[in-house]
């Protein structure tokens, strides 16, 4: 019987067989090594018939000409019907990759339907996926996995330079945020700092979860936010800069006004109720005083330069700080938290700091209004 081979049309697509057996030298269906004419040689079972297809130099030629004939034709066939729905573990490497901001790489020529994956239904056990990838110009086998997705999350991570443990749904560290691309960007990321927000990085083109560059949009605003709400894509608009809009994201994490000003503070939180009897004290005497004590929800007192030392030796466990050109200038030690913004409200008024129940001095008596004024004065000082 003849080969069975025949010229396709130039505009025809070949699909290159990986092979069945995960001990194949080749890396491609029925084609081996002849070590005696040192020739890759082509060779497919018809019924009873082992029909010989050709000798060829290299394995990827001899593959081509398998996908040629008739046989390839018909396992590229049924290579190409749809993939089959993934199981639960793979629809959750699905998602996990999502999540990363990872992409699946798919492929026409593996029969698991994504690249270097290929699947071993004979193969012990329940893990049957197995990924292969070419290094150095030879291919290095990196596991067996329990799905195609599985094992494609597993290169898609090591593409990407991540943690390719053996946890394949725990995502791993998120990557350290981009430089600023511009002095507006810088001022998002500090704007983020102030209101104790965190930016959330991943792997997109821009450096930070669900904000895409987009080179070609028309305008000055080429960053696109975009989330996930009930399985749907959501796209929040375009931003000047990917800070910008990694900081709307964050802010509508957080329930807070994600209006158009990226730099305007949101209002302040509350102050907290007081930690004791002393702390509502230094309260009171703040509105005695007519002084607010500020709030900030980025430190763990609930007011601003003021944190809780736990481990902190003696009574005194809040300790207040402040920036000074730049630097931060330590300003004590405190028994409450409401007594440390205290100090910090008086000195932010010009006002004594030593005392932090007394009432500061009274103010001194304005000048009459009028010789009527002036002579009941005079007359209270007699």
């Amino acid at each position: 019987m003849a080969p069975l081979v025949r010229t396709p049309p130039v505009s025809e697509r070949l699909v290159l067989i990986p092979a069945i057996s995960k001990n194949s030298t080749t890396g491609f269906k029925n084609v081996s090594y002849d070590r005696s004419r040192k020739k890759f040689q082509v060779q497919v079972r018809d019924g009873d018939k082992r029909v010989h297809l050709g000798c060829f130099d290299t394995a990827e030629e001899a593959a081509t000409a398998y996908a040629r004939s008739e046989y390839g034709r018909a396992d590229a066939a049924k290579q190409l019907q749809p993939r089959a729905a993934p199981t639960a573990a793979g629809a959750a490497a699905i998602l996990q990759a999502a999540r990363e901001g990872l992409t699946l790489t798919a492929s026409s020529g593996s029969n698991s339907g994504y690249k270097g994956v290929t699947f071993y239904p004979k193969e012990q056990g329940r893990k049957k996926y197995q990924l292969k990838v070419t290094v150095g110009g030879k291919s290095v086998g990196l596991g067996m996995f329990a799905t195609a997705e599985q094992a494609a999350l597993f290169s898609a991570r090591r593409e990407a330079g991540r943690d390719t443990g053996s946890d394949l749904t725990a995502p791993p560290p998120p990557p350290p945020p981009p430089e600023p691309s511009s002095a507006a960007g810088a001022e998002a990321v500090r704007q983020a700092e102030r209101e104790g927000l965190t930016l959330a990085t991943s792997s997109s083109s821009s450096g930070y979860r669900g904000v895409y560059y987009r080179p070609k949009q028309e305008g000055s605003k080429k960053y696109q936010l975009s989330v996930t709400v009930g399985g749907k894509q959501l796209h929040l608009g375009y931003f000047a800069t990917a800070e910008q809009a990694a900081l709307f994201s964050a802010r509508r994490e957080a329930g807070r006004d994600t209006g158009s000003d990226l730099t305007a503070p949101p209002p302040p939180p509350p102050p907290p109720a007081p930690s004791s009897v002393v702390g509502a004290e230094a309260v009171q005497q703040a509105g005695r005083e007519g002084l607010t004590l500020a709030t900030s929800s980025s430190s763990n007192s609930g007011y601003k330069g003021v944190y809780y030392h736990p481990k902190q030796k003696g009574s005194k466990k809040y300790e207040l700080k402040v920036s000074v050109g730049g630097q931060p200038l330590y300003l004590g030690m405190f028994a409450t938290a409401e007594q440390a913004a205290l100090f910090y409200a008086r000195r932010e008024a010009g006002r004594d700091t030593s005392d932090l129940t007394a009432p500061p001095p009274p103010p001194p008596p304005p000048a009459p209004s009028s010789a009527a004024g002036a002579e009941a004065v005079r007359q209270a000082g007699r």
